[in-house]
């Protein structure tokens, strides 16, 4: 089990001091909610140097948004605040089981009565006040982030009735499902814009979200650390293609891994659009060493029992897409093959290596669909249910090569070399060539 402190790879998020300098964007919210709900101060506010910023009883307004902005506290604001009429587990139950019966995929899943029964079964468990706070604000003022977490619980709660695990296992996966995403109340809601492109110097801020949540989960709840971890290591893969830490199978624990599958179906559903059975079976079979295949073949299995509904596969030029990528996978892998053979640093030859393991799964899938052998477009292209996943390929792979300039833009950011910053600019350029002056 990965054991990296979550604090120490988190600081441009605020949370350097454990909390104890307010964060502007989560401040932001809680102001924000204020305005609909009554958001009071369950003790006094103190800086650091014993100082009363906000008395206690008093309600929170814009007031208290420029005495605390910046500022670093006695104690953490997150738990000096109380609020009326929030969320409670009984309520997020009531949502999750909801959104069962409103997406066929939701129901396949988790509409069996074991799974509904363990989303039952954790209705009268303690909110802790932060989580209720801040799940409170979420619901309220951004529903697409709510939605997805109701949604990573269905998810679960059907993975958990399906693989049998035991009732114990089950709540955590689940209570780690609903705050999984807490750690974006934190982040600049400008790089969690879905519209927007993320630079890749900006990325880490967003990829820094698991260690935000992780730390606020070990802060503010006595959550088991079995959730703390899956917080941690929802972004992980088993290959080492995630995120934060590119950790592979030998550090991730089975319960993280299961989340991680979860987060990702719940995302691809949320997202809507047509062909969402086959969106689900490309995305999670595109590299087979990503994600847990007991939980995949959970999926697939549910997905089976799911009307098919197609796109237009002629929709766009995505065959003519099919030799642009391949070009660019063979000149990522140029520009790793020389960087591992260059020699020079242990990070600059570890960042080769790694690209190369992730570039091989990628080949290696491709070619097992045929789109590796550029002889057989011709043939391809007579086939529509082939165009029609090739459609749904092309940006999966592209995807893939975008997270992977990513982490090694992360890799080696963190080390504060310049000089082996720009030895893997040449790599991160073949991988992401938009983006590569990010």
């Amino acid at each position: 089990m990965n054991t990296i402190a979550p604090h120490n790879t988190a600081v441009s998020s605020g949370v350097e001091l454990g909390f104890r300098i307010v964060n502007p964007h989560c401040l932001g919210r809680i102001v924000q909610l204020s305005e609909t709900h009554q958001v009071i101060a369950a003790s006094d506010i103190h800086d650091d140097s014993g100082n009363k910023l906000w008395a206690r009883g008093a309600p929170v307004s814009r007031d208290l948004h420029d005495k605390l902005l910046r500022r670093s506290l006695a104690h953490p604001l997150e738990a000096s605040l109380s609020i009326e009429g929030g969320a409670t587990m009984e309520s997020i139950v009531a949502d999750a089981l909801a959104r069962i019966d409103e997406h066929e995929v939701f129901a396949g899943l988790a509409g069996s009565a074991r799974a509904r029964g363990l989303l039952r079964d954790m209705r009268r468990m303690p909110l802790p006040g932060p989580v209720k706070l801040l799940l409170t604000s979420a619901r309220e003022h951004k529903q697409s982030s709510y939605a997805h977490g109701l949604a990573a619980m269905v998810v679960c709660a059907g993975l958990a009735a399906q693989l049998e695990l035991s009732a114990h296992d089950a709540n955590m996966l689940i209570v780690a499902a609903m705050v999984h995403d807490i750690g974006e109340i934190y982040i600049n809601p400008e790089y969690l814009n879905a519209d927007q492109p993320v630079s890749l110097a900006a990325w880490k801020h967003v990829a820094s979200h698991p260690c935000v949540g992780h730390a606020f989960v070990t802060e503010f709840t006595t959550f088991p650390s079995a959730v703390a971890a899956c917080v941690l290591h929802h972004h992980e893969r088993l290959d080492g293609s995630g995120y934060p830490f590119q950790l592979g199978a030998s550090a991730l624990d089975r319960l993280s891994s299961i989340l991680a599958v979860a987060d990702s179906v719940s995302a691809i559903v949320l997202r809507g659009g047509c062909g969402i059975r086959k969106r689900l079976e490309v995305a999670l079979r595109i590299v087979p060493e990503e994600f847990d295949r007991r939980s995949v073949s959970v999926i697939n299995a549910a997905l089976r029992d799911i009307r098919a509904d197609a796109c237009d596969a002629g929709q766009g030029n995505c065959i003519k897409r099919v030799v642009p990528m391949l070009r660019q996978l063979g000149e990522a892998r140029a520009a790793a093959d020389a960087l591992a053979a260059a020699g020079g640093s242990a990070a600059i030859d570890a960042c080769g290596r790694y690209a190369l393991s992730i570039l091989g799964h990628i080949e290696k899938s491709l070619r097992a669909t045929g789109v590796f052998d550029l002889s057989q477009l011709a043939t391809i292209e007579s086939d529509p249910q082939v165009v029609s996943e090739i459609c749904l390929i092309v940006p999966e792979v592209s995807w893939r090569l975008i997270n992977l300039a990513r982490n090694l833009h992360m890799r080696i950011e963190k080390s504060g070399n310049a000089d082996e910053l720009a030895r893997v600019s040449g790599l991160i350029a073949a991988l992401d060539p938009p983006r590569a002056a990010g």
